[in-house]
């Protein structure tokens, strides 16, 4: 396969690693095509030069040049019209393309960034000037390109591990529940008495361990749908003060057996949202059993529900716990980061409790911050948006519009 125009022969292996980057030239000036192909010749360069924008968009898809000028006004379809029908084009879509016009005037300008220009050029052209500039943009293309190799690498990479945790996290579940069945049964001795007490303790050994692991099964699988995107919420209208309680019930046996106070203060009437109670009830348990963790004996953990003056309702648990130095806070984010004695049975953990939360309360178009104390306490504030904050019309019930950016409905004043 081979054509040859403006002295530029095209081939397969031109086209698939050429030595010479290639310059596709375009203009309806043949004495402007003539200087610019000797010009870019004489400093190293292939070119390729057409006359028309119906030419370019015939050859540009075969050529797939290192880069385009390309002239404003032509006959037939003008630069603008190429520009952006190149962009739509998949093999183009990162192409550089300059722009070379006689117009000066700023709409021109801005019309020539709206389809897709990389920057532009204005004649008569300065060759010499445009030749440091060409050389510069198609370094920046490089750049641009491994910057997005490597982005699709690390999706790619990304979505291995997500599919390999879910098939993982599928796989264990099915045993583990067996395990926990069996070893619940033995501990209540629900068959018959065991024998020896020790049997008892092994059976209840093996039921905490079996529910520890499974808990940090479904966790894991969790965090692998959030970022595959999978995760979807099951939205209702929700009493935040109602999600907050049954999430302080789930914790209130470790409280009271290190003598922690766990308390509420919400305002009347309590807020209404649009969530997912299932996963708000997860956020809530993830960060109020790390504030029962970390909280000495006869400390406290008091949670408030409040209105921000933005129209944003926030969670607010605060701690008299342990807490941490401020140059910690970033690093509670990240996965199995577990700042604490690790030879202490108190502060056990997967470290993957706050990483969840915070990116279900992402998935609500939600946030989780902290602040927090060495030896004071540490607060964490979970707030959602105020577009998910269902307002009581005294007309009915509330009715449904949507959401920016979540393709969910939310509840609004009827």
């Amino acid at each position: 396969m081979s054509e040859t125009r403006g002295q530029y022969e095209v081939n397969e292996r031109s086209l698939n690693g050429r030595p010479r980057p290639l310059i596709l030239l375009v203009d309806d000036d043949q004495i402007e095509r003539l200087v610019g192909r000797e010009y870019f010749g004489s400093i190293g360069f292939d070119v390729c030069d057409l006359g028309s924008g119906r030419e370019c968009l015939q050859q540009a898809g075969m050529l797939l040049p290192d880069l385009i000028i390309l002239d404003v006004m032509m006959p037939g379809i003008d630069g603008f019209e190429v520009c952006r029908r190149l962009r739509a084009d998949v093999d183009l879509a990162y192409t550089p393309i300059l722009m070379a016009t006689s117009l000066d005037d700023e709409n021109s300008i801005e019309k020539a960034f709206e389809v897709g220009a990389t920057d532009f050029v204005t004649k008569p052209i300065a060759w010499s000037l445009l030749g440091h500039r060409v050389k510069f943009v198609l370094r920046m293309s490089e750049v641009e390109r491994k910057l997005r190799d490597t982005t699709r690498l690390a999706e790619a990479a990304n979505r291995a591990k997500s599919n390999f945790l879910t098939n993982m996290s599928h796989e264990l579940r099915t045993p583990l529940n067996a395990i926990i069945g069996f070893s619940e049964t033995m501990r209540g001795e629900l068959l018959g008495p065991l024998g020896d007490k020790r049997y008892a303790d092994y059976a209840n050994d093996i039921y905490q361990s079996g529910t520890h692991l499974l808990q940090l099964v479904n966790t894991m699988l969790d965090l692998s749908k959030v970022d595959a995107g999978m995760m979807e919420l099951n939205e209702d209208i929700v009493a935040v003060d109602a999600v907050v309680r049954a999430a302080m019930a789930l914790v209130q046996d470790k409280a009271a057996k290190h003598d922690i106070t766990v308390s509420l203060s919400a305002p009347p009437p309590p807020p209404l949202v649009l969530a997912d109670e299932f996963r708000l009830k997860q956020i809530l348990i993830n960060l109020l059993s790390n504030a029962v963790k970390f909280t000495p004996d006869n400390g406290e953990v008091a949670v408030r529900i409040e209105r921000t003056p933005a129209g944003e309702i926030a969670c607010i648990i605060r701690d008299s716990g342990i807490g941490m130095a401020p140059e910690d806070l970033p690093r509670i984010k990240e996965s199995f980061v577990q700042l604490d004695d690790p030879t202490s049975k108190r502060y056990d953990g997967t470290g993957l409790g706050v990483p969840l939360a915070i990116a279900l309360a992402q998935l609500h178009g939600g946030s989780i911050g902290y602040e927090s104390e060495v030896g004071v306490g540490t607060t964490a504030t979970l707030t959602l948006p105020p577009e998910r904050v269902v307002e009581e019309s005294g007309f009915g019930p509330p009715r449904a519009t949507a959401i920016p950016g979540t393709g969910q409905g939310r509840i609004a004043a009827a």
